[in-house]
């Protein structure tokens, strides 16, 4: 569970120095350095639908006030406090379910990437997107950097979000003794989502047809068919050529029986969503 207020702060250490001169020389400059010290704070509402931030400020208090202000103002319900942080970055990821998770470094992408990992390692489906372009405040950063949570676009948000998410998006076909063919998809591996579809208790007599990522899979057959061998697939990255395909072949092989047709999806790009995803077959 994410903390109500996270405080991050990166200091530098005094371990590459060669003389305890130069290490005293360093303490008595630190106070001058730290009220040079930026920071940045980061508030959402009760649904998490939103994040706000406010940065650079000169203390935490002003960065924290001025997070929750852009909250309540937006109309935000339940505004609350999530981090405050200083010469640094974070990122927050966002999963189906809206739950947010967070990630801490000096780096833009290390954060980011921490973000997405926590995500998907505490999420059963994955799904996980950048909320936001990581936040960074402090010296040493680019503008780029800067404004990137500001200009961002979705698609630059989830371009980054999928080269961070290194989980697997698996599914698999069975068929069935009946010859009914039976899926499932969105699996980490490829193991996992064979071992998941053949040890479902009605799948009894099952066996692998097909396993498949970053693609869809068409899946046909005619109606009143019955026994093995009855059913039709097709592989092809668009859901609506995967399904035309499959149910050609069908048609093609059946005798001139009328085939049914319906499409799953499983890969990264599909997470959102595709055509066919919620239709039966038909």
């Amino acid at each position: 569970m994410m903390p109500a207020r996270l405080s991050v702060l990166f200091r530098a250490t005094g371990a590459a120095l060669a003389t305890a001169g130069a290490l005293a020389l360093a303490l008595l400059m630190a106070p001058a350095a730290h009220a040079d010290t930026l920071y940045g704070a980061v508030a959402t509402d009760e649904a998490h639908n939103k994040l706000y931030w406010e940065l650079p400020e000169t203390s935490t208090k002003e960065a924290e006030d001025a997070a929750l202000a852009k909250c309540n103002k937006a109309g935000g319900k339940g505004c609350k406090s999530v981090t405050s942080f200083s010469d640094s970055c974070v990122a927050f990821s966002r999963n189906s379910r809206n739950d947010l998770f967070w990630g801490a470094s000096v780096s833009a992408e290390v954060a980011a990437k921490k973000a997405i990992r926590t995500c998907t390692n505490d999420s059963a489906d994955g799904k996980c997107k950048l909320a936001a372009m990581p936040l960074c405040v402090g010296p040493g950063y680019s503008e780029a950097d800067l404004k990137a949570p500001d200009t961002a676009t979705p698609a630059q948000l989830e371009a980054l979000s999928a080269k961070l998410d290194t989980r697997g998006y698996w599914g698999s076909v069975a068929e069935k003794e009946s010859g009914d063919l039976t899926y499932a998809d969105g699996y980490p591996t490829e193991k996992e989502a064979i071992d998941a579809l053949l040890g479902w208790e009605d799948c009894k007599g099952c066996r692998k047809v097909l396993s498949y990522t970053d693609s869809c899979v068409g899946m046909s057959w005619a109606k009143g068919s019955k026994g093995r061998g009855t059913g039709f697939t097709a592989l092809n990255p668009d859901p609506v050529a995967a399904r035309n395909e499959a149910r050609a072949t069908c048609n093609a092989k059946s005798g001139g029986q009328a085939c049914v047709a319906m499409v799953r999806c499983s890969g990264r790009a599909y997470i959102s969503g595709y055509k066919g995803e919620d239709e039966k077959a038909d």
